[in-house]
């Protein structure tokens, strides 16, 4: 235990939340470092990596054939192995400038839905990295943490973390998830349902970039915010020739709301299985949203509508997760509470023998 506290105290600390769109990459002592896209270019010819993050991202869609820009993370798990492990070898790297002499505490938000074959493809990458130590919070609960919400108390509080593959939503109390849901709808799949609209009503192909800059700027759920058309570059379906549209805020709304309707379903059936005096708590106090989606106007408030209970948007919805597995390993209570220590040989040879002495002491008094 005292190697543990003074390793804890000397060693550098890094937290990556792990998201399928974006890893924003935070060091103890320096904050939010950087945000890379979870990209990684490579050359099909060799399997070598070209490149990663925003470099990566520049290529998309624009790469010849000898090279290929792949999402090594989709739907929130791992979906390529070998280029996860490179990508995240190499953020790190970047975080810690080269190896350090005492290997970092690491600690990582997964989904609620990460298996183990996918934790341990995650800790050998940390570690041939330079990591010593390798823990993983759920990224419901580090998105928790990282709103500031009080999920040590014995009190409700829920978030509706919103990221780029899924959707983690989860009741807390007491260091706990007390309920929670994961559901693979995310910032992706809204950019998938843009692309897939523009091209089933307008007969026009867009990428996924132009998708995701349409999603931003018009995309609401609601009442409509009255914003003007955006003219689009892409490719007429008809001629098959580049062309330029105009798109609305109501086709983009269109093509969102089901996949936002999964969402608000997906909160609504937690709360329906969430006990009763927790649900008075979120009444008083709220519910939270962060992540990606946090972003897209309307959607708090048609939330509150359909549960009766306050939305709020955290302060910083993009680097909740981060900023909250990073507190985690900061704070010794919480720390404690979501990692307990193992007990030593002579922890559990005293307590086997102060548990036998009361034992014998209860069956003389008889």
């Amino acid at each position: 235990m005292l190697f543990e506290r003074l390793y804890a105290r000397i060693a550098p600390e890094v937290s990556l939340d792990l998201g399928t769109v974006n890893t924003p990459v935070y060091v103890r002592g320096h904050g939010v470092r950087f945000v890379e896209p979870t990209l990684v270019a490579i050359d099909t010819d060799s399997g070598a990596v070209v490149t990663i993050g925003e470099g990566a991202r520049q290529m998309l869609g624009r790469t010849p054939r000898s090279i290929t820009v792949v999402r090594p993370m989709r739907n929130g798990v791992v979906s390529d192995y070998r280029y996860a492990e490179v990508l995240i070898a190499r953020l790190l790297e970047r975080a810690l400038r080269g190896k350090p002499l005492v290997p970092a505490r690491v600690v990582v938000g997964v989904p609620g839905s990460a298996t183990e074959v996918e934790k341990k493809a995650i800790r050998e990458a940390a570690r041939a990295a330079g990591a010593g130590r390798v823990y993983f919070v759920p990224q419901a609960l580090a998105a928790a943490v990282g709103a500031g919400l009080p999920v040590l108390e014995a009190r409700g509080s829920m978030i509706v973390d919103i990221g780029g593959g899924t959707t983690e939503a989860a009741v807390l109390s007491l260091g706990g998830m007390v309920s929670a849901r994961s559901l693979k709808v995310g910032g992706d799949q809204l950019d998938e349902a843009i692309i897939a609209h523009l091209r089933t009503t307008r007969n026009f192909h867009i990428g996924e970039r132009t998708a995701e800059s349409l999603k931003i700027e018009l995309g609401y759920y609601g009442r409509p915010q009255g914003k003007p058309p955006v003219r689009v570059m892409g490719q007429d379906a008809r001629q098959l020739l580049p062309g330029t549209i105009e798109v609305r805020e109501e086709e983009v709304a269109a093509a969102i709301a089901e996949p936002l309707g999964m969402i608000v379903d997906a909160v609504r059936s937690l709360l329906e299985q969430t006990p009763p005096e927790l649900v008075r708590d979120l009444g008083e106090h709220g519910i939270v949203i962060a992540g990606g989606g946090a972003l897209i106007a309307g959607l708090a408030q048609t939330l509150a509508d359909v549960t009766g209970i306050p939305v709020r948007t955290a302060e910083q919805p993009l680097l909740c997760v981060a900023l909250g597995a990073a507190q985690v390993l900061r704070e010794p209570r919480l720390f404690a509470a979501l990692f307990p220590a193992p007990q030593s040989v002579f922890d559990r040879w005293w307590r086997s023998f102060r548990f036998g002495m009361r034992e014998n002491s209860s069956s003389s008094s008889r």
